[in-house]
């Protein structure tokens, strides 16, 4: 017995790994883009970015008209940051385009996750609306805008419109993909207790889908920026849209790559608020795109 105790303890010990034996294995294997910060990495990569930027320039690959020097978009950016903390036509310019945005969003956000509830959740949906909206998808959303300023003006709402235009697809597409995306046993389990409609949607769909409507999310969050600059480019009045359509008349393509670079801020921001709410409410799946997001 004492032999066969000893047999036992010398398996478990072969076997079992200590925990911080098991923690060692785990970094071992990560890479090394994973076991360097990210704010070391980020800039790093930015850096050689502008440094292969500059080697294109100072080899003459191209104009500086249509490629400016680094230095000349830098002191456009300084400028503009100037403008835009002492409350400057930078910062007006700016408060529209986000007012577009946000509105757009959140039209793009309603219409979005409720058009596709009503796709995953009824017949009528799936056989009716969704080759309608299948059929808009498929079409070129830049020839709305047109039809967005006849309809609403030159004001922020044509704006507003076309932002939300163009997010409105990922929401729905995803979140009628998420609520049909339940796995079959679960549901038969659910049915075998007799729950009802209501409470299978929000017990077992809705938390199923969460993760796709957050991915869509995500994806709207960028797109309404693209969709509110489209339309201010091609609808005119304020913005950042017609900032950029006035730089580019006039062949001043270091401040439009100002403008683009305080744009791809906004834009990664609104995705990473989006990737943080996401860490709160889905809690038991964590998104890895942006993962100082959740902290």
């Amino acid at each position: 017995e004492d032999g066969l105790m000893a047999i036992d303890r010398d398996d478990r010990t072969a076997t079992e790994v200590p925990w911080d034996d098991e923690e060692e294995l785990e970094a071992s294997r990560r890479t090394i883009w994973e076991r360097v910060p990210r704010w070391i990495t980020i800039p790093l990569f930015g850096a050689l970015l502008v440094l292969v930027w500059q080697l294109a320039v100072l080899m003459e690959i191209t104009s500086e008209f249509v490629l400016p020097p680094p230095r000349e978009v830098g002191v456009e950016l300084l400028q503009m940051l100037g403008d835009l903390f002492t409350g400057g036509y930078v910062l007006e310019n700016l408060w529209v385009t986000m007012q577009e945005v946000f509105i757009g969003l959140l039209v793009a956000a309603i219409a979005g996750i409720g058009l596709g509830i009503l796709i995953a959740e009824t017949s009528f949906g799936r056989q009716v609306v969704l080759p309608f909206v299948v059929g808009i998808n498929a079409a070129p959303k830049v020839a709305f805008a047109p039809i967005f300023v006849a309809w609403l003006g030159f004001g922020i709402w044509a704006k507003v419109a076309m932002g939300a235009f163009i997010a409105f697809f990922p929401l729905l597409i995803d979140t009628a993909a998420g609520l049909a995306s339940v796995d079959a046993d679960q549901a038969k389990l659910f049915r075998a207790l007799r729950a009802s409609r209501v409470e299978m949607f929000f017990k077992l769909k809705l938390p199923n889908g969460l993760p796709f409507i957050f991915a869509g999310l995500k994806t709207a969050s960028v797109l309404a920026v693209v969709g509110a600059i489209v339309g201010e480019f091609l609808g005119g009045g304020a913005g950042f849209g017609s900032l950029i359509r006035i730089a580019g008349s006039q062949l001043a393509i270091a401040r439009v790559f100002g403008f683009v670079a305080i744009l791809s801020v906004i834009g990664y921001l609104l995705y990473a608020i989006v990737a943080w709410v996401e860490r709160r409410v889905v809690f038991w799946r964590s998104s890895e795109l942006i993962p100082g997001a959740g902290m």
